[in-house]
């Protein structure tokens, strides 16, 4: 290894070297063992220093077998391609000059691949390595007709369903859905969708999607409605749960990846390949996917051919559908205040007790179906705290001021950002009297006597429902339609006697599906980016986004207490019988 890296990389040699010249020590137990051989995992240099190693090996397969159609390596996963006799001379080289550089081939690990219109040579070929007419992986991607990579995805599905089956082990609804949102959902199987073409495994991308589905349920607590379902499989920025569909989403994800790698694939096979016939079939899925019937091939595409910019069209070509399709004035206003900028910002956290960003599994399922739009309760009831009639769906309830929850969710919004702006050294305080000449009328929740343009300001918190009768009707036709309202009755109470003794006023608006107003965003922003200043680091982005996260889950929290103490009272019977 030291003699390829000095000869092809010198500049390197000297670390590598230092690294690698001398045996480290291994302790299990009260044994010692010396790593002497190979490179150290978890090295970021290792996979460099093993494939320099056997660049010499490929070379000489590449010089020596010239009728090679394919020798490409993965480390020490070789793909070679050609007629028998020269698979046979190539597998001879290998296994003559692999071990001296700690190569050993094992051949029953290897497979040859002979297609199925081709004569087996067996005079030729080792006939102790495996042999298929069918198909094959190569690194985890099935590689074969389309009932092969339905069969290789089946089994990859199968194994992924024993843990989506085992994830209520976990105990914790909100650490189980940012399990599936983040692991085991379309991450999952990405690669494999990237890899295959749609048509070779559109049955089982369907059955990945029941499966995830599925498991929702069992979060929600309840059957999940095509409705719902296409908005949880939005991505949070859209009012979903970000649980993308596979099958609409294989298109996307295949064509980005054969586009990404056209010039690799010529690069290894020295000649243009011919036409690939999975591309014209594709597009015409991607254009009906994503609404676009202008998209007839290829070239037609006018978006970057990267997967993010074409899974895009595809979640807008969605979200148009889900507006389209919704079954109520509710369940479209849902759909767009759901959408407002930071509105999924409680989803996003990584959910930690000891930072307060974690919600008890009632609360969090509470939170979770009036995001989606699932019904709380089974019908309307009076509400127990002001005795009017509490909706199924919750919307009467997180607006309820029957006792003090609603101030409470004001408050608990109103201390995190204060806290904040404590932690930006900002000298803020919280329901200061007296900045009214002559009054002791508190016109802002928090105070800051130096804020832009070195002016005092007062920050008034307000939390609106757009799901409310006043507001319900403009709230599914304009999105933001509330919070405009709540600026505006925040103006018209306090602006002018703020301004009348020289006082910044500043309305902070939220609505209860956690979508904020222009004037809060900023404000959240400029206060993460003084404790950035304060604490000497230059990216604010990690703080911005815990900052937008830690007032979401205040505001969601508040939400959840609302609905949990306005349930219905449950009659002292059990099938009928009192």
């Amino acid at each position: 290894m030291f003699a390829e890296i000095r000869q092809r990389i010198p500049h390197l040699a000297a670390w590598m070297e230092s690294c690698y010249s001398c045996q480290p020590l291994l302790h299990l137990g009260e044994d010692t063992i010396h790593s002497c051989s190979g490179v150290q995992q978890g090295d970021p240099l290792g996979p460099l220093g093993f494939a320099l190693t056997l660049q010499p090996l490929l070379e000489r397969l590449q010089a020596d077998v010239s009728g090679l159609r394919l020798n490409v390596w993965y480390l020490d996963d070789g793909t070679l391609m050609g007629s028998p006799e020269d698979l046979a001379a190539a597998l001879h080289i290998v296994e003559r000059e692999g071990p001296p550089l700690g190569l050993h081939l094992n051949r029953s690990k290897s497979l040859l691949y002979i297609p199925e219109d081709a004569v087996q040579a067996q005079s030729v070929l080792p006939t102790d390595i495996p042999t298929t007419r069918r198909g094959f992986s190569l690194l985890g991607c099935p590689i074969g007709p389309p009932d092969y990579c339905e069969e290789v995805f089946g089994a990859r599905l199968s194994k992924l369903k024993e843990s989506l089956g085992a994830l209520h082990s976990v105990g914790d609804c909100q650490v189980e859905c940012t399990l599936l949102r983040s692991c085991l959902a379309l991450p999952k199987v990405s690669f494999i969708l990237r890899a295959c073409p749609p048509s070779h495994i559109q049955r089982t991308a369907a059955e990945f999607d029941r499966a995830i589905r599925c498991t929702l349920e069992t979060i929600v607590g309840g059957p999940v409605s095509h409705w719902f379902w296409l908005k949880a499989s939005l991505r949070c920025s859209h009012g979903g749960l970000n649980l993308r569909s596979a099958l609409r989403h294989s298109p996307a994800a295949f064509l980005a990846s054969t586009s990404f790698t056209k010039s690799l694939v010529l690069q290894i096979l020295a000649s243009p390949p011919a036409p690939s016939p999975h591309i014209t079939p594709t597009v015409s899925r991607l254009a009906t996917e994503a609404a676009r019937p202008d998209w007839k091939c290829l070239d037609d595409i006018d978006v970057p051919l990267r997967q993010k910019c074409l899974s895009h069209v595809v979640d807008e070509a969605c979200f148009q559908q889900l507006l389209d399709s919704a079954p109520t004035c509710r369940s479209r206003a849902l759909a767009l205040s759901s959408s407002l900028p930071h509105a999924g910002d409680w989803l996003n956290i990584i959910p930690s007790t000891t930072l307060g960003l974690h919600l008890h599994d009632r609360e969090f399922r509470c939170c979770l179906r009036y995001w989606l739009g699932v019904p709380l309760h089974s019908s309307s009831y009076p509400c127990p705290e002001c005795h009017l009639t509490a909706d199924a769906y919750g919307d009467h309830q997180v607006g309820c001021g029957g006792n003090r929850d609603r101030i409470a969710r004001h408050n608990a919004v109103r201390d995190a950002i204060h806290a904040a702006a404590q932690s930006a050294a900002l000298a803020p305080s919280k329901e200061t009297p007296g900045l009214l000449p002559g009054s002791q009328a508190r016109p802002g929740d928090i105070f800051i006597p130096c804020w832009s343009l070195g002016r005092p300001t007062a920050f008034d918190v307000l939390v609106i429902s757009p799901l409310q009768e006043l507001t319900i009707a403009q709230a599914a036709q304009t999105p933001g339609h509330a919070l405009q309202v709540g600026v505006q009755r925040k103006l018209a109470a306090n602006l002018s006697a703020c301004r009348s003794s020289g006082t910044d006023f500043v309305p902070l608006v939220a609505e209860t599906l956690g979508g904020l107003a222009e004037d809060t965003i900023h404000t959240i922003t400029i206060i993460s980016r003084a404790i950035e200043n304060r604490c000497g680091t230059s990216d604010s982005t990690p703080t911005t986004s815990h900052l937008f996260g830690r007032v979401a889950i205040a505001l969601w929290r508040g939400n959840a207490s609302l609905w949990l103490h306005r349930l219905p009272t449950i009659p002292p019977s059990l099938d009928g019988v009192a």
